[in-house]
């Protein structure tokens, strides 16, 4: 679209605001008359089916079908260089160097990477890495791709945390700790706006996943996904650091590239 405001590296962006960054207030769903709950939904969000299966709004039994809906095939084709790191979900990114303390700068804020992996102490292993950050607009669909061939470590769904200054960040959420392929040690967490949370939905008789497949889905419609990768094992792609570094969001979508493994460069 022509009106779009474009960012270093032609993406569109718009400017990070912290007040709708992953907020946990958002209202729950009663499910009691899903078909005006989508109506409504798509009418306040402009939301367009076009590029989904199903494409017809009344084929959707339940709000969170709809809100979570696929991707036709081919809308979203996977980046095949070996190296890329693929991105999980269409959404808003920012890119940032997670410090010594192991705190990432976000909007002026500072957040803790061990509160937010849910205090397991293994917060110290991403110091000095880097922290992807997708916030999910609210007419995305709501579902979620592993971003690389790999195995689950350790997973942790972790309860929303009250009365706290980061309450955008550490609402609702589930944490996987994974080994990949690419990019070695990598933790994702999804962030969730309400106590309805996140379905997984890769199988859970394996610890292995692929590049790919489907890992989950949001049951809310406010949500985001934190990737955290060590030093030295990914470097995105120059126009997200230099977005976010002036305040903006970078509009990404499912399956592009986000950046490279070192290893391979």
């Amino acid at each position: 679209m022509s009106s779009e405001v474009r960012g270093y590296g032609a993406r569109p962006v718009i400017e990070a605001n912290k007040s709708k960054y992953l907020p946990t207030s958002n209202k729950l769903k009663l499910g009691l008359f899903p078909k005006v709950e989508i109506k409504n939904h798509m009418e306040k969000y402009n939301v367009d089916l076009s590029e989904c299966e199903p494409d017809d709004a009344a084929a959707y039994e339940s709000y969170e079908d709809y809100l979570a809906r696929d991707f036709k095939e081919g809308v979203r084709p996977i980046d095949q260089f070996p190296g890329s790191l693929i991105c999980p979900c269409d959404g808003w990114l920012t890119a940032h160097f997670i410090n010594i303390l192991c705190t990432i700068p976000v909007n002026g804020h500072m957040y803790s990477v061990d509160k937010l992996l849910g205090g397991e102490g293994d917060a110290r292993e991403f110091a000095e890495g880097l922290a992807l950050i997708i916030r999910l607009d609210e007419a995305d669909p709501h579902r979620f791709i592993h971003i690389d061939d790999g195995v689950v470590c350790d997973f942790r769904q972790l309860d929303g945390e009250k009365n706290t200054e980061d309450s955008m960040f550490f609402g609702p959420r589930s944490c996987t700790i994974m080994n990949t392929k690419r990019f070695h040690g990598v933790a994702q967490i999804e962030a969730c706006g309400n106590a309805k949370g996140v379905e997984q939905l890769s199988d859970s008789g394996s610890p292995a996943f692929v590049r790919g497949e489907v890992k989950g889905r949001f049951l809310c419609s406010t949500a985001g996904i934190i990737l955290l990768f060590k030093k030295g094992m990914m470097f995105p792609e120059d126009e997200f650091m230099a977005n976010t570094r002036k305040g903006l969001e970078t509009r990404v979508r499912m399956g592009e590239k986000l950046g490279m493994a070192i290893s391979m460069m």
